[in-house]
C-alpha cells in the first residue's frame, strides 16, 4: 500500500474559527491569529508540550515564559526514512480537530469523561497531549455563548451542531489514511486521542534514528472490532504502520518494538494517569478545556539528542533548561483562550521569582490609557521588583558585572541613579498605549523606516523631571522630530505623542470583556483589532474584537501562567 508524499500532504497551519466542511477556503488577506497555533502549538500535535517527532512544527507548547526560548525539539536528520510518515498526518490530524478549519472543531469543549489516552501510555512520558471532543450541557451553552461573539462572515454559513464530533476524528482519520471510506470510519472511531513520547534505550523502537525517544499515538475506539478489521487491512499494505487494540483504545506506532517498549515501560512505570508529578500539574488546568498538553522539560533534556536541539536554538551561553509545563485551550462565552503554565522553570537556574511579588495591578494600570489606544502594554509593582532584584544582585537578563555597570552608567546618564531610577523612570504602575498608527508606515517599507505614531505613556508616582529629561535627551539624536510632551495627569506623569481620543480605555466594553478576571496579571496586553483590521481584509472589522495577554507570577516564582485571548464582539455590535 503507498501512501502521499509527506510533502502532498495537506499544509494543517492554524487559522481562526472558520465554517464547517471541507475544501472552505479561509478567509482572504491577513486574518488575524492566523499564524498563531496557542501557546506554543505551531502546527503540531495541540498541546504536545516538548515538540512531537514525526508532527509538523515540532515545537514546545506549554514552553516558557514570555522572553524565554520556546523553540522546539527536531529530530536528527536523516535515519528515519519513511517509517513514520503516516504517523505526521495521524498525529497533527488529531490537531486539526482542534485547530483546523471550522468552528465547531476550534470551539467544541472537553469534558474528559471516561477512560483517557494516558492511562495506556508510559509514566515515563516527557511529553504528551489529548484532545477530547464529547462535550455536556454546561459545555454546550459556553459554546453557544461564543459563537454568538463571532463575526458574522464566519458563522453565515454555519449548521447547527448536533454534538457528535465523531465526523470530524473520522475525516482526519480518512486524511491521514485515504485508503480508508469515512462511512466506515464513522461505525467505529471515537472522540478521544492522545499522544506520548519517552526516552528508549531500544534503538529499533526510536521515532526517529538517533532520537533517543519512542511514540504512540492513543485513539479511542467504539468498536474494537471494527476498528481491528480497518488497521489490519491498512497495516498488511504499509510496514510502517503497527497497532494494537487495549482498554478502548487503538495504539498506534511506527514499530512493532514502539509498542513493545510502551509495554515494558507502562510494567515498570505504571501509566501516565497514576504518575503522581503528571497528575498535579494537570490537576489546575482550567475547566472545560478542549485539550491539554504537559511536558517535563528535566527529564526531556536528560535524552542527549533532544538537549542538543534545544541548547543549538537558544543563546550560546544557555545551558540548563529544567521544569516542568502544561498547556490548555478553553472556551469562555466570552472569549477563546490558550493558556500556558509552567512549574519550576528555570533557565541556568534564573527564574521568575523576581516578579513573584509584585500587586498584579496591571490591567488597571492600562484603564486610564485613551479609549483610541491600538495595542497596550501594563504592569504594577516593577520598579520595587527591580530594585528588590538589584539589591540581591538578581537583575534578570544581565550575564554579568560588566553588563550591571553599564545599566548603572545609563541610569546614571539619566539623572535616575539606581534604585530609585527605577521608580522615577517606571512609577509604581506603568502603562504604554499606541494611540494612533498607520500599520504600512508603522512597520517600515520599501523605500525606508517607519513614521511616527501617536503614544502615551503612564507612570504613577514617576518622576517628571528625570522622564522630561530622558525625552529631552532621545529627542536631540533627531533634531527633525517633534519631541513628545511630558505632563502630569493626577499622580501620574504622562509621556504622549500625537492626538488620542480623551474618553478612557477601561470604559470600552470590548476592553472589559477581553481583559476580564485578568486582575492579578503581573504583566498584561491588550490589542485592538477593531482598529488595525481593514474592510478589503475582512467584512466588518468591528466584529473582530480584541485579544488580550496576562502574565501571572506566583508560589514565590515557582509558578507561572501566560493567557492569550481572543474576545471576539460580533454579537456586541
Amino acid at each position: 500500500m503507498s501512501h502521499p508524499d509527506p510533502s502532498q500532504q495537506p499544509q494543517w497551519q492554524h487559522q481562526p474559527p472558520g465554517r464547517p466542511g471541507q475544501g472552505f477556503p479561509p478567509p482572504q488577506g491577513p486574518v488575524p491569529g492566523q499564524q498563531y497555533a496557542a501557546p506554543g502549538v505551531p502546527g503540531g500535535v495541540p498541546g504536545a508540550p516538548g515538540g512531537v517527532p514525526g508532527a509538523p512544527g515540532g515545537g514546545v507548547p506549554g514552553g516558557p515564559p514570555p522572553g524565554q526560548y520556546s523553540g522546539g525539539y527536531g529530530p536528527p536528520p536523516g535515519g528515519g526514512g519513511g517509517r513514520n510518515r503516516w504517523l505526521i498526518p495521524a498525529a497533527a490530524g488529531v490537531a486539526l480537530v482542534v485547530m483546523g478549519g471550522t468552528v465547531w472543531a476550534t470551539v467544541s469543549l472537553v469534558s474528559f469523561g471516561g477512560p483517557q489516552p494516558e492511562s495506556v501510555l508510559p509514566g515515563s512520558s516527557v511529553a504528551f497531549g489529548k484532545v477530547d471532543l464529547a462535550i455536556d450541557g454546561s459545555q454546550a451553552m459556553e459554546l453557544i455563548r461564543f459563537v454568538d461573539q463571532l463575526p458574522a462572515e464566519m458563522t453565515e454559513e454555519m449548521d447547527e451542531p448536533d454534538g457528535d464530533m465523531t465526523e470530524l476524528f473520522a475525516e482526519v482519520f480518512v486524511e491521514a489514511f485515504p485508503e480508508s471510506r469515512q462511512a466506515d470510519v464513522e461505525e467505529w472511531i471515537g472522540q478521544r486521542a492522545g499522544v506520548s513520547v519517552w526516552p528508549t534505550a531500544d534503538a529499533a523502537a526510536e521515532v526517529d534514528e538517533g532520537s533517543g525517544l519512542a511514540m504512540a499515538l492513543a485513539l479511542a475506539v467504539e468498536d474494537e472490532r471494527r476498528a481491528e478489521e480497518e488497521l489490519a487491512s491498512l497495516a498488511s499494505g504499509d510496514d510502517t504502520l503497527h497497532f494494537e487494540m487495549t482498554n478502548g483504545f487503538a495504539l498506534l506506532s511506527t514499530s512493532e518494538a514502539a509498542l513493545a517498549d510502551r509495554a515494558a515501560q507502562v510494567d515498570e512505570h505504571g501509566s501516565l494517569e497514576d504518575s503522581d508529578v503528571y497528575s498535579g500539574d494537570v490537576a489546575d488546568v482550567p475547566g472545560g478545556s478542549l485539550a491539554v498538553g504537559w511536558t517535563d522539560f528535566t527529564r526531556l533534556m536528560e535524552v542527549e539528542g533532544v538537549a542538543a536541539e534545544i541548547q543549538s536554538g537558544m543563546a550560546a551561553e544557555t545551558g540548563e533548561v529544567s521544569g516542568r509545563a502544561t498547556a490548555s485551550l478553553r472556551i469562555d462565552g466570552d472569549y477563546l483562550e490558550a493558556r500556558a503554565d509552567v512549574f519550576d522553570f528555570e533557565v541556568d537556574s534564573a527564574d521568575l521569582a523576581w516578579l513573584a511579588e509584585t500587586p498584579g495591578a496591571s490591567v488597571a494600570a492600562m484603564e486610564s490609557l485613551p479609549e483610541s489606544t491600538v495595542m497596550a502594554f501594563g504592569a504594577s509593582g516593577l520598579d520595587t521588583a527591580l530594585t528588590d532584584a538589584y539589591e540581591s544582585d538578581e537583575i534578570p537578563f544581565l550575564s554579568g558585572s560588566g553588563e550591571m555597570q553599564e545599566m548603572e552608567r545609563e541610569f546614571n546618564a539619566m539623572g535616575a541613579p539606581l534604585p530609585e531610577g527605577f521608580t522615577n523612570l517606571l512609577g509604581s504602575s506603568t502603562a504604554f498605549g499606541v494611540t494612533g498608527m498607520d500599520l504600512d508606515s508603522f512597520f517600515g517599507s520599501a523605500y525606508g523606516g517607519g513614521e511616527e505614531f501617536s503614544f502615551q505613556y503612564r507612570a504613577v508616582g514617576g518622576d517628571e523631571g528625570v522622564l522630561g529629561d530622558f525625552v529631552e535627551n532621545v529627542a536631540a539624536s533627531d533634531p527633525y522630530a517633534t519631541p513628545p510632551g511630558v505632563g502630569t495627569d493626577g499622580d501620574a506623569v504622562v509621556v504622549a505623542s500625537g492626538s488620542s481620543a480623551t474618553g478612557r480605555l477601561g470604559d470600552d466594553p470590548v476592553f472589559q470583556q477581553t481583559m476580564q478576571e485578568m486582575d492579578d496579571a503581573v504583566v498584561a496586553g491588550y490589542f485592538d483589532m477593531r482598529q488595525v483590521l481593514t474592510d478589503t481584509e475582512v467584512q466588518n472589522p468591528a466584529e473582530w474584537g480584541a485579544m488580550g495577554l496576562a502574565v501571572n507570577v506566583t508560589e514565590e516564582g515557582r509558578r507561572s501562567g501566560v493567557e492569550l485571548r481572543w474576545s471576539p464582539s460580533g454579537g456586541g455590535e
